[in-house]
C-alpha cells in the first residue's frame, strides 16, 4: 500500500499530466482566451462601479457591459460566467474588449506614466 508522500506524488503527477494533456490537445489557446475574458470582465465590473461614464463611453462599450451587468457575483465566479457565454457571445466579448479599453481610456483621459 503506497504512503502518504508517494500518493501525494501521484497525485501531483496526474494534475500536471492532464495540464500537460490539456495544451496537447489545443486547450492551452482556449483557457488562455477564458483567462483573458476573465480579466476583462473583472475589470469591466470595476470600471462600472468608480466611473460608469467612463466605463459607458465609446465603441464596444454595448457588448463589454452587457456582459459585466449579467455577471452576478455572489452566483458565479467571473472565470465561471465567461465559461457559460455561448462561443460567438464569447468572440464578440473578446473582440470588443480592446476597443471598449482604449475608448475608457481616452474618455478619462488617461496616460501612461
Amino acid at each position: 500500500m503506497p504512503g502518504i508522500a508517494q500518493r501525494a506524488e501521484q497525485t501531483e503527477r496526474g494534475r500536471v499530466m492532464a495540464a500537460v494533456a490539456e495544451f496537447a490537445d489545443g486547450g492551452l489557446e482556449e483557457r488562455m482566451r477564458l483567462d483573458a475574458a476573465t480579466r476583462v470582465l473583472v475589470t469591466a465590473r470595476r470600471m462600472l462601479s468608480v466611473a460608469p461614464a467612463e466605463a459607458a463611453a465609446g465603441h464596444g462599450s454595448a457588448v463589454v457591459l452587457h456582459v459585466a451587468r449579467e455577471w452576478d457575483p455572489n452566483a458565479t465566479t467571473a472565470a465561471e460566467h465567461v465559461e457559460a457565454l455561448a462561443p460567438a457571445e464569447l468572440d464578440r466579448f473578446l473582440e470588443e474588449a480592446p476597443l471598449w479599453a482604449a475608448s475608457v481610456r481616452d474618455a478619462a483621459g488617461w496616460t501612461a506614466a
